[in-house]
């Protein structure tokens, strides 16, 4: 955002107008008017008296900037206080650029890609009369759905990561953020392994490095939901967070109508509120606390003073071009690619390649990268073509119906598995591009059957997958030797495809979860992702340095070609009698090395690593033994330890947000 929520001029413009504010000007900046598709003439008349008389203080379901300019000039022209319109919608994975999806781009392990995407969904969402977008919302492959494409992975570090990314990228570009974490523990099971704490965590990466705008949890209930409000419960406390927290509005409604959460913060009721306040049930003093937050979060989006005018506004549009974002987009399409098989080394293609068979009709879809988004984009049929690749083309399986996945065989698929399998055998290499069936991460009994016609007629058979998950496949006894996950990767997908599977580009992606194999082992594990390089780390050591302590290893490239490596840092603390625990993500870092580079990586293991957030909120540095480990994925790395003394933690916890861990460090 262009300024932060709290200053001195800031303070002064909301103390001023919550002491000329109305009870009902005030309910109202809590209320949200969903508008109508198409809106008709007399809702929309409604809609301006409600506007006059200050009983709505956001706007659901914006069409254009044109109406959200003309909503916002009647907001502060024809209001008593002038008070500007918050405009919210959900933002995804962006409008007329479609970006990765959520857990595609997780794979990327890149923040900077990550951020710079969102930038162009804020860009875009602008251009809309978007000023708030309700995202990110963090979910994980238990919550997401049964495809995953809307899940950040597993781990609990690289969503928090990836949450301040995409707060950064969203708020560096002009537009509010909110950080959902309805989504953090599984509705079916609240006792599971992630608590609100984890969600404590993950909004604090946000606030601290990104100056995250909203949180909300206003989805849950029962036992998740009573977690969330006592770990968070400081946060409407003095020196706390100072954004806004819709969870909030949702409590107050609640105490207005007695109703029992869970509903969302949007079914907010402005006579409920009034009356509430007017007959004591709410104190004043907490509903000037959440108008004061929605207040502060318009200053800091420049919607006050000398931004009011439309024009100020409409210079926030072009912040990008259509060519910059199709740029980002295909960044992060490239780096969103995990290379999980290559031996030998069929990747990347090159002269010995020969003759190339392109296999599968995923390989000319145009829709399925989108993940339901409207619009087209790049097949790998289309990428292989504009970089003058020439290559011959069987669809492989009897076409469906749209919008049907390939699950069970056909008997119109033996005869094109039959030709696909013939064109393979005159093939030098052979490329198969799957999407998704009917059971998302698993290969359809249609696709399976080909791959293993395929497997039989040559052996220099590539996978891609272009579903949600990624799959590896047990083709006979053994997995295959080559497979590139490319997942949905929006607009650009085919040409990131396109530009890794020759080498234009480097495949440097890393898996967000553990795959598991047919009988629930770990096939593939966290962190796993090859490159063309030939990665390894060496000569682990650690040392103390202040209050923090430095663990480094010896990153060596040692492979033909350049890499973009990911090294992982691990920490388990050992219980009393010396048992590790489960080793978790802890940090990465992202390193590239031309052929045959070294480069020392360090990673400097301060309170947040080693400390925890109690129930209530909290922040605890506690001594004792860690084993650290330093690697290229949570089962590929280098071992020691640390020995945390009572004397070391408390120098930590000198470091530690203790107090207010939601004050953002300058």
């Amino acid at each position: 955002m262009p300024r932060a929520l709290r200053s001195a001029e800031c303070d002064r413009l909301v103390t001023d107008l919550l002491n000329h504010m109305t009870v009902e000007e005030k309910a109202g900046q809590l209320g949200v008017h969903h508008l109508n598709e198409p809106a008709d003439r007399s809702s929309g008349d409604a809609l301006v008296r409600q506007l006059k008389n200050g009983r709505v203080g956001m706007i659901r379901g914006i069409a254009s900037s044109e109406q959200a300019d003309a909503l916002q000039k009647v907001a502060i022209e024809r209001s008593r206080l002038g008070i500007p319109l918050l405009f919210a919608d959900d933002t995804g994975t962006g409008f007329q650029t479609v970006l990765p999806t959520h857990f595609a781009s997780a794979c990327s392990w890149d923040m900077a890609a990550i951020e710079q995407a969102e930038r162009v969904v804020a860009s875009e969402a602008a251009m809309r009369g978007i000023n708030w977008a309700l995202s990110p919302e963090i979910l994980f492959t238990d919550t997401a759905g049964p495809d995953g494409s809307h899940s950040f992975g597993d781990d609990i570090h690289l969503a928090a990561e990836i949450a301040a990314a995409r707060v950064r990228g969203l708020q560096g570009n002009g537009i509010l953020a909110s950080l959902d974490l309805s989504g953090i523990m599984p509705r079916h099971a609240p006792n599971g392994s992630r608590t609100a704490t984890d969600a404590l965590a993950i909004a604090q990466r946000a606030i601290e490095t990104a100056g995250l705008g909203v949180i909300a949890f206003d989805k849950l209930t029962g036992h998740a939901r009573t977690a969330m409000d006592n770990a968070f419960a400081f946060l409407r406390g003095p020196g706390g967070f100072s954004g806004i927290i819709l969870s909030e509005w949702e409590r107050l409604l609640g105490s207005a109508d007695g109703s029992v959460g869970g509903t969302g913060f949007e079914d907010i009721s402005v006579d409920a509120l009034i009356a509430a306040v007017q007959t004591g049930r709410i104190v004043k003093s907490r509903l000037d606390d959440a108008v004061a937050r929605i207040l502060r979060a318009k200053f800091a989006l420049g919607l006050f003073g000398s931004a009011l005018g439309i024009q100020s506004r409409l210079g926030d549009r072009r912040l990008s071009t259509p060519a910059h974002n199709r740029e980002a987009a295909l960044t992060l399409a490239k780096r969103s690619m995990v290379l999980i098989r290559n031996s030998p080394a069929l990747l990347p293609l090159d002269v010995d390649s020969g003759d190339i068979l392109v296999v599968g009709t995923a390989a000319a879809d145009r829709r399925e990268a989108l993940d339901g988004k409207a619009g087209v984009a790049a097949s790998v049929i289309d990428g292989l073509e504009q970089l003058g690749i020439p290559h011959k083309y069987a669809a492989g399986l009897a076409l469906r119906e749209e919008g049907t996945k390939y699950e069970g065989l056909v008997e119109a698929d033996k005869i094109a598995i039959a030709m696909a399998s013939e064109a393979a055998k005159r093939s030098r290499t052979v490329i198969l591009v799957l999407g998704d069936s009917d059971r998302p991460g698993q290969i359809g009994a249609a696709q399976m059957a080909l791959l293993q016609s395929l497997r039989r007629a040559n052996d220099r058979l590539i996978l891609v997958s272009t579903g949600g998950l990624p799959v590896d496949p047990v083709v006979g006894d053994a997995p295959l030797d080559c497979i590139l996950h490319a997942g949905r990767l929006g607009s650009m997908s085919g040409h990131a495809i396109a530009e890794v599977l020759t080498g234009e580009s480097g495949p440097s992606g890393k898996l967000p979860i553990a795959v598991r194999g047919a009988g629930g082992e770990i096939a593939l594990p966290f962190g796993h992702g090859l490159t063309y390089g030939d990665f390894d780390v060496s000569n682990i050591r650690i040392e103390m340095s202040g209050r923090t302590a430095d663990a480094t290893v010896t990153l060596t490239n040692r492979g033909r070609f350049d890499g973009t490596e990911t090294v992982q840092l691990y920490l388990a603390r050992s219980d009393e009698r010396g048992r590790a625990g489960v080793p978790r993500l802890a940090g990465f870092q992202r390193v590239s090395l031309r052929t045959g580079e070294r480069q020392d990586v360090t990673f400097a293991i301060a309170a947040a690593a080693i400390g925890r957030h109690l129930t209530d909120g909290r922040f605890s540095v506690e001594p004792g033994y860690f084993e650290v480990g330093i690697g290229l994925s949570s089962t590929a790395m280098l071992n020691t330890h640390l020995i945390v003394t009572p004397d070391v933690a408390r120098g930590m916890a000198g470091l530690s947000p203790t107090v207010a861990p939601f004050r953002r460090r300058a």
